[in-house]
């Protein structure tokens, strides 16, 4: 059991896999900056070019691209106050007012 499970360790640090997974946070990033995109449309435009791929490689990417969007979502709630998805919504309420008042830096460290 203890070779399985060393097995998969050796499987997941593999120098493919890791940039996979650096790649979906990029693209994590990028989709939890456009206001009103969330995990479900970022998973919906990576599945084309996840189909060809194998399935470790095409999890880490996925995996990498859900993992940043909880923290890039509050982005635009507070600079333009409009939420990035649902769990944003209670940000706009305190850090978009601090936006305007000119506490930007202040209001996305809270967030």
């Amino acid at each position: 059991m203890t070779h399985v499970m060393l097995g998969a360790l050796v499987e997941l640090f593999q120098p493919l896999h890791l940039w996979y997974l650096m790649l979906g946070v990029f693209i994590g990033l990028i989709v939890g900056f456009l206001p009103g995109l969330g995990g479900i449309a970022g998973l919906s435009i990576i599945l084309p070019f996840v189909f060809g791929m194998d399935a470790t490689s095409a999890l880490a990417l996925m995996i990498g691209l859900l993992s940043p969007l909880t923290t890039s979502d509050s982005i635009p709630a507070v600079l333009m106050g409009v939420p990035g998805t649902a769990a944003a919504q209670a940000t706009i309420l305190d850090g978009f007012p601090m936006a305007r008042q000119g506490r930007v830096k202040e209001a996305v460290e809270a967030s």
